[in-house]
């Protein structure tokens, strides 16, 4: 029997995993309180049934960085109440834009988000492992001290296969092909390019011709909107029968969500971060593949 810990706006994941696995896991069952003055009040009931000695999964949301000791702080608390093995599903990897300093005085926050999570302990059997989907720059693997967590990198990108037949696979740059072209080996791709004429940035069409195809942008992270909007402006001026948008992790900040609608025939996204499981229920054009396969072979595998 295995144990299952999920923040709470990941219960629906949990949901839908225990259905399709009676009698093989248990969730425990976590009290998330805050004192007056905000601070964690926590409580796990039955400590010694589903804890002590159990292989334990802590499925986390971070999508909010004022959760960030609220996690901590429970996965800490497993390892001390005597869990053999803790594994850590964090899919979304929040400050992915810090990977790179382009400045001298920049704060490189997500090399310091990484030392946070290698200072979780080992479990009483094994080491502590973190499971992270489509971090934006591989090298931010090495980020996490491999002499005490194991950081294990997987990707989203094929639960597209059964959403996006026919279509033809546009990245938005060289960096996004060389990450992802080997998951679409056979597909059409087309290639887009970005350009800076002193202060505007041009989007064009560098490889291949999109005219009467079925075209789906596709890349790891999104925050902002304009590559977007303009990479399908571009596409649509090339005669483009559609643009759809694919990402595994959307923040859709500033309204954005409500702009990329009016602009791609249909938008895809991961339950990543669960928000965008409330933002997609009243949108014809927005649809949420789940993580849910590949969480689950984690869990029961390993």
């Amino acid at each position: 029997m295995k144990t299952i810990i999920t923040h709470p706006n990941f219960d629906y994941l949990w949901d839908k995993i225990a259905n399709d696995n009676v009698g093989r896991i248990i969730k425990a069952k976590v009290d998330f309180e805050s004192f007056a003055d905000g601070w964690p009040n926590i409580f796990v009931e039955k400590v010694k049934e589903i804890i002590e000695h159990k292989d334990v999964t802590y499925i986390w949301d971070f999508s909010n960085p004022r959760d960030l000791f609220f996690n901590y702080a429970l996965i800490n608390w497993v390892i001390d109440y005597y869990a053999d093995k803790v594994r850590v599903i964090m899919p979304y990897f929040p400050v992915w834009t810090m990977e790179r300093i382009d400045e001298k005085w920049e704060v490189a926050t997500a090399k310091y988000f990484a030392d946070i999570m290698s200072n979780i302990p080992s479990g009483r059997m094994w080491k502590t492992s973190i499971h992270v989907f489509d971090i934006h720059a591989l090298q931010e693997r090495f980020y996490f001290d491999s002499t005490k967590v194991n950081a294990e990198m997987h990707t989203a990108m094929h639960l597209l296969d059964e959403v996006i037949k026919w279509k033809v696979i546009c990245f938005p740059d060289e960096w996004a092909k060389k990450r992802f072209g080997k998951e679409f080996s056979n597909y059409e791709k087309i290639l887009l390019s970005k350009t800076r004429n002193i202060d505007e940035r041009i989007i064009s069409i560098k490889e291949w011709n999109p005219e009467w195809k079925d075209v789906v942008l596709i890349d790891d992270l999104i925050q902002t909107w304009w590559t977007l909007i303009k990479s399908t402006e571009e596409l649509r001026s090339k005669w483009a029968k559609s643009v759809s948008a694919f990402a595994t992790h959307w923040v859709f900040p500033n309204d954005s969500l409500s702009k990329l609608l009016w602009v791609v025939d249909d938008l895809l996204v991961t339950d990543s971060i669960p928000a965008n499981i409330t933002r997609a229920s009243d949108k014809s054009n927005m649809q949420v593949l789940s993580l849910k396969s590949d969480i689950e072979k984690l869990i029961l595998n390993g």
